[in-house]
């Protein structure tokens, strides 16, 4: 194993079945009684066989339970279809998004060949992206409608799940929103002639007695992709009371080549590719109706992998997001590049928050020309320009100069309400910096930015989950949990516990073991009554 630098983080990672007890300094608060467990890849060697990017590597969840003031530590593979026939052949047999399966040797080239045109039942379940609560459980996601219920205490993977059952589809969003009545939404994609943005719901299962978890699943409406053999990619939507939101980016899938992949040696990612000249068009669906709204919006070329919070104000949709500027079909994130560090502040892949504020109507005394936010004065920044042919052109604006990923916010109290504070972490752009910027709180209401810096270039900040006070009365009167992984031999990692109105540490539990993955998203969940 590499001693120094990012290589140390995509080595195996080893099951920690029984609960570690971790090394705590500081005041930890007294409400933080509950378990994070988060998602992220954790095996990229089977044998002899590599993946060969950041999102491919086998799902390794970790918990993170705390209790009287202390932290105990724990982790192990989701036990997938992918992880099980991996495991027994003892190389990588189920492609991933930018690795492909590696031939079988006990196959002839003729019988590969035939079984290309034989329906695959390989479900790409490898669910190491993200969590969604459903009901009373847990589930592991990842961007297909495969996965996986979790047991929060043992992490032991329970029965998988497939919402494609209920509702034709091929990808969905790993990030699925739900509301205040635990209904889940979600946007995905079916591929063909018919190609179609699906936008889903699934009732929370506690209001029908007996039912099971993914029972309740619908399709709310679907919106044409604008061209059916090239739809766009995408990773997470905006959802306010009454809509959904969607960008159409210039990041495309090549359905022809897609089809081919398995005879072509091809994989997912190299099926996308990134096309200049298109502009992003925004798309919104009435979660109510199911409507689409028959505007017609256009951007300058971007991509998003994170939204924000979404709101309605003034007759507009409020839609937060990082933004990046261009992903290509993200090479920045193949592990050769990210062992190296390399994937860090390449200016076009670094993430910015932002704001896009969107009409949803147009004034009957509209002219060709007009900024249809010119009567707002909290939309300075951003328009929304009428064009010639009835199209609305928008305007973004950044919020914040300090490059974040991982947005999130006090779900709790403003989930789709107007809101001031954004929390992320600069891990996309921390190599060069002398700053060393690591945690970032946005304050989109007054500009004024805090950021927790951390203490050396050897650390790497993860998602920032935000755990409210209970006694709180201000959005901000909370907590923040950080995992800090480190590229040095040298260094344990550790959680972070910071004040979340000032972003200084207030806490902090040292982890026994030499390295934790440089995972992706998590979940908390505290102890009932708290």
């Amino acid at each position: 194993m590499e001693a120094e630098g990012f290589a140390r983080l995509f080595h195996n990672f080893e099951n920690v079945v029984e609960p570690k007890l971790c090394q705590t300094s500081g005041k930890v608060p007294g409400y933080l009684k509950g378990t994070m467990v988060r998602n992220g890849p954790g095996m990229f060697e089977i044998g002899d066989t590599k993946y060969k990017h950041w999102f491919d590597g086998l799902g390794f969840i970790q918990r993170y339970h705390f209790k009287d003031g202390k932290m105990f530590y724990s982790a192990r593979y989701l036990e997938s279809e992918a992880y099980t026939k991996n495991m027994e052949a003892q190389r990588i047999v189920a492609g991933s998004f930018g690795t492909a399966a590696f031939p079988d040797p006990c196959k002839t080239i003729f019988s590969r060949f035939f079984s290309n045109f034989v329906p695959s039942d390989e479900k790409h379940d490898n669910a190491n992206v993200a969590f969604t609560p459903v009901g009373d459980s847990l589930y592991a996601c990842t961007e297909t409608p495969h996965m996986y219920r979790i047991d929060l205490d043992t992490l032991k993977t329970m029965e998988p799940a497939d919402f494609s059952k209920y509702v034709a589809l091929h990808t969905c969003t790993a990030h699925q929103l739900y509301d205040d009545n635990g209904d889940v939404y979600n946007i995905g994609s079916r591929f063909g002639p018919d190609s179609a943005h699906v936008f889903t719901v699934t009732r929370n299962p506690k209001n029908f007695k007996g039912s099971a978890d993914w029972e309740h699943t619908s399709k709310i409406g679907e919106i044409k992709c604008s061209e059916a053999f090239y739809p766009t990619y995408m990773h997470s939507f905006g959802m306010s009371e009454n809509y959904l939101i969607m960008f159409e980016s210039p990041i495309r899938i090549d359905i022809k080549k897609f089809v081919l992949r398995n005879f072509i040696s091809t994989t997912y990612r190299d099926c996308m590719k990134w096309h200049e000249d298109k502009d992003v068009s925004v798309f919104i669906l009435n979660k109510k109706t199911g409507e689409h709204v028959p505007l017609r919006f256009k951007m300058d070329p971007f991509f998003t992998f994170h939204h924000a919070n979404t709101f309605e104000k003034d007759g507009c949709l409020v839609v937060d997001y990082c933004r990046m500027q261009q992903t290509g079909n993200f090479d920045a994130l193949l592990i050769e590049n990210m062992k190296t560090g390399e994937f860090q502040n390449d200016p076009n892949f670094l993430p910015y928050l932002t704001r896009l504020i969107i009409p949803l109507a147009i004034p009957d005394n509209a002219q060709p020309g007009d900024n249809l936010l010119k009567s707002l004065d909290w939309a300075d920044g951003c328009s929304a320009v009428l064009q010639e042919n009835g199209t609305i052109r928008l305007k973004e604006k950044r919020t914040c100069n300090v490059s974040m990923e991982f947005p999130r916010y006090h779900w709790e109290k403003i989930n789709m309400k107007e809101y001031k504070y954004v929390y992320g972490s600069s891990v996309l752009g921390t190599q060069k910096s002398e700053n060393l910027p690591g945690i970032v709180k946005a304050d989109l209401a007054h500009g004024d930015h805090k950021v927790w810096r951390r203490e050396n270039n050897k650390q790497v900040c993860g998602e920032p989950i935000f755990v409210p006070d209970p006694d709180g009365v201000e959005e901000d009167d909370g907590c923040l949990i950080v995992p800090v992984m480190t590229i040095s031999d040298g260094q344990r990692p550790f959680v972070l516990i910071l004040d979340a109105k000032s972003v200084t540490e207030v806490a902090r539990f040292t982890i026994p073991e030499a390295r934790i993955p440089l995972g992706f998203h998590a979940f908390y969940q505290g102890r009932p009554g708290i």
